[in-house]
């Protein structure tokens, strides 16, 4: 056995029974040196790296000298002992805290032996429970959310003061006969990352990668393996070389690097097995982030080819609607271009019946009346085919004048009112803008003045007259076509309106249709029956919002509950003007032009709803939808999206967005306002499961005004970490942080910003009035008070507080969990 092996001793005596000893403990096998002065001692002590201290001095002198070595770094945790075959008397040394007594020449040995023997099984298990505790820090960082260089950043900082190696670093490759590799992290120089390589001017490396095996250089500037480098590893006085491959499920990722190049230091075993422990796992995090990264690029290239073909569709959908345009227009061209001139030519053609003709004449004119009644039975069976159900039942909106809108239908059929000897007229005086279709409105008009027309007594009368009407949610407009007729029963009138139930006289589909047209505008209509004899039909519709002429009046505090708020945001602003005027009969409305505004608007006011367009400038509706779900503060609002799509990949890709509802437009009116109140009792559901889920926090040990751990959840977490850290030996240190006065609202954000200043298994608690507890596993007092020092500042600046901490290493502690608090002032269950 080697004097190395055999033991290092470093004997404190005077010169001649130091030289004594040493010749003897030489003779044993044993690497010795000796002085007895102060003076020198560290150098030799750096020199030889003594395992054991041996003091033959007096009882004096040695109380002297073994204060110097428990003041020396690397002499404090050796063991002394103490030779006495000397002294006079033993009973001066029993007072000298060392750690065994050699009482004659016989004992020197067996006691050195056993004293090193102790020694280095107590420093295996330090450098064993150091290796386990790192391995812990890294299995835990690798199975975190941490990014992948912080992981090996950590992994080669670990590494590094396990092993004792003055370069850590991990090197990865893109398959076994790459030519190349990447250093992504090594401990030398921590901002050296992402250096590409030579594979081939590393000849450890090569044969790493091409064996799949670790390579151990114990010896480079002898190995004939590092022949062709061994020029630029002297400068460097590189001794030893491991590199452990990176393997996960068969594919080789790259390595793990290490070199020493101190003195006596080598990579033993105990070394070579922990880089293979750390190698399994970091290999198995750089695989699953580099599967992370292929599904994400997957998913990337899925998106544009997905946005590619969206466009395509979107171009072609906007070439449909154009020519859909161009169909209603030709539709819309129809209705007021042929219908109108065939009524006139019709009055016309009764006219001339009416006068003197001859018989050929009459003849002509009566058949000039058939056909025409023909054209107008085929052109209005060709409008309905057209627009269909869907036509029928929206809207496209643009800015009109109701008033000027009424005098154009009583212009229009003055002929039909004069055949029936009808005087016709309308009192509409003032200009009434409004947002509405102006096509179904004039169909409105058109019908009841007809009708009117019709059931007008001999001579009869028929007005048609608008009024502003002043109302709390907005100004709007009445429209009143009265007749001097035998009028409507009271017990009928709300008969008229029935697509299946006629009144008197035919009314019925017609004033059925007109229903559903005033209703899609948001509107009412009805029939009344005045004292004096006729029928009047009324109905209603909000004017636009620049007509508006008196502010609403706020309601009192206390007075009504408020009305939900609703923000639209729309750019088209006629499109803009339905909506708001539609959503302005049950809730608050605001209105926001683009996405941008809409999103700043809706984290400026947190409205109960967003009713939004998909298609917006500065931020599409999609996007400004996501980014309402992807925050906390708005998370909650529920989002109803229109588009002019009605493709149902459109609204799965709307809803897994996060928006509760997709409208396509054209919209009915009555259909967004049952929507809207859908989505709003669907909020108001969440909300209260919400406050279930408080409920089950606060029983399982959660605070849900924090997202921490309660006072229960705390006592829970720190019997099990006391438990771990007793059985394991292990260290576990317990912090309070206590206010200088009692914190009563607590910042929405405290949660995140004392996450940020902790690693990923300690534990932190709310304990009450701004109180808190920290559990801090694997962590002994110095390097906690480290942390909480670097937390207090963050937690004084959210709560404008001054803090004090108290902390403690609490792994050896026997007390109850509940005494470890009070120990370190933490308030008493009943305070909170």
């Amino acid at each position: 056995m080697s004097s190395e092996q055999r033991g290092r001793v470093l004997v404190l005596a005077a010169k001649a029974a130091g030289d004594a000893l040493v010749e003897r403990l030489t003779a044993s096998g044993y690497q010795c040196a000796s002085t007895e002065r102060e003076t020198g001692l560290a150098e030799m002590v750096e020199s030889l790296q003594p395992e054991v201290v041996l003091l033959a001095v007096t009882a004096k002198r040695a109380a002297e000298l073994l204060e110097t070595v428990r003041k020396t770094d690397k002499l404090q945790r050796l063991p002394v002992l103490v030779d006495q075959g000397r002294a006079r008397s033993a009973e001066a040394f029993k007072r000298l805290a060392v750690d065994d007594f050699v009482r004659g020449a016989d004992e020197l040995v067996p006691r050195l032996e056993s004293a090193l023997r102790a020694w280095r099984l107590k420093e295996r298990e330090e450098r064993i429970r150091m290796r386990m505790g790192m391995l812990l820090e890294i299995t835990q960082a690798a199975t975190s959310s941490l990014e992948l260089e912080e992981i090996l950043r950590i992994a080669v900082e670990k590494v590094g003061q396990v092993t004792g190696t003055d370069r850590c670093s991990v090197v990865l490759v893109e398959g076994s006969h790459a030519r190349t590799a990447t250093v992504v992290a090594t401990q030398e120089d921590p901002s050296l990352v992402q250096l590409d390589i030579e594979v081939a001017r590393y000849p450890e490396l090569r044969r790493a990668l091409e064996t799949r095996q670790p390579v151990l250089i114990e010896e480079a500037q002898r190995d004939p393996l590092m022949a062709e480098v061994r020029t630029s590893l002297l400068p460097q006085g590189v001794k030893s070389i491991l590199v452990q491959p990176l393997i996960c499920q068969d594919d080789l990722l790259g390595a793990l690097f290490l070199r020493v190049s101190k003195g006596e230091a080598s990579i033993g075993r105990d070394e070579q097995e922990f880089a293979e422990a750390v190698a399994g796992v970091l290999a198995n995090s750089i695989r699953n982030a580099r599967l992370h990264t292929a599904v994400k690029k997957k998913r990337e290239d899925l998106e544009l080819a997905y946005v590619e073909r969206y466009r395509e569709l979107n171009d072609a959908n906007r070439r449909l609607k154009e020519l859909n345009r161009l169909k209603d227009e030709i539709i819309a061209v129809c209705s007021h271009d042929l219908r109108a001139p065939l009524q006139v030519l019709l009055g016309h053609g009764r006219l001339l019946l009416e006068g003197p003709l001859e018989v050929q004449q009459k003849q002509s004119a009566e058949a000039m009346i058939r056909q025409g009644r023909k054209i107008l039975t085929l052109v209005e069976s060709l409008l309905e085919k057209g627009k269909g159900e869907a036509a029928r039942l929206s809207i496209e909106p643009r800015v009109l004048d109701v008033a000027q809108l009424c005098r154009d239908a009583v212009a229009e059929l003055e002929i039909l009112a004069a055949e029936k000897a009808v005087a016709l007229r309308s009192e509409c005086p003032d200009s009434l803008m409004l947002i509405g279709d102006e096509v179904k409105l004039h169909e409105v008009l058109q019908n009841l003045i007809s009708n009117a027309i019709q059931h007008a007594s001999d001579p009869g009368s028929v007005v048609v007259r608008t009024q502003r009407l002043s109302r709390p949610d907005g100004d709007a407009v009445r429209v009143m076509v009265s007749d001097n007729g035998v009028g409507i029963p009271p017990d009928e009138l709300h008969l008229v309106f029935d697509r299946y139930r006629h009144g008197p006289k035919g009314t019925g589909l017609g004033l059925a249709i007109c229903k559903e047209f005033v209703e899609l505008h948001g509107g009412e209509i009805w029939a009344e029956s005045p004292a004096d004899g006729g029928c009047t039909f009324v109905f209603t519709l909000p004017l636009a919002q620049e007509a508006a002429r008196n502010p609403r009046p706020q309601p009192a505090p206390g007075s009504a509950p408020e009305q939900p708020r609703v923000l639209v945001v729309e750019d088209e602003p006629e499109i803009a003007a339905v909506l708001s005027e539609v959503l302005r009969s049950k809730y608050r409305v605001e209105v926001a032009r683009d996405g941008a505004e809409g999103l700043a608007k809706a984290r400026a006011s947190r409205p109960d709803l967003v009713v939004m367009d998909v298609f917006l400038p500065k931020l599409d509706g999609l996007d400004a939808a996501m980014a309402l779900k992807s925050s906390s503060d708005t998370a909650h609002i529920p989002v109803i999206l229109l588009s002019a799509h009605q493709g149902v990949a459109d609204k799965v890709r709307a809803l897994n967005l996060g928006a509760v509802d997709y409208m396509a437009k054209p919209f009915n009116a009555v259909e967004l306002l049952n929507r809207t109140e859908r989505a709003l009792k669907l909020r108001q559901g969440e909300k209260d499961q919400q406050d279930k889920t408080n409920a089950l926090q606060r029983r399982t040990g959660s605070d849900p005004a924090t997202g921490l751990l309660d006072r229960r959840g705390l006592l829970l977490r720190l019997e099990q970490e006391v438990a771990r850290s007793r059985r394991y030996h292990r260290a576990l240190t317990l912090a309070v942080l206590r206010p200088d006065r009692d914190l009563d609202v607590m910042p929405p954000n405290m949660a995140e910003v004392m996450r940020k200043r902790v690693r990923h298994p300690d534990s932190i608690s709310h304990l009450g009035l701004g109180v808190f507890a920290v559990v801090l596993p694997e962590c002994n007092a110095d390097a906690a008070r480290t942390v909480i020092n670097r937390l207090m500042p963050d937690v004084e600046q959210v709560t404008s507080i001054e803090y004090r901490a108290a902390l403690a290493d609490v792994s050896q502690d026997s007390d109850p969990v509940e005494k470890l608090l009070e120990k370190l002032g933490a308030p008493p269950p009943e305070v909170h």
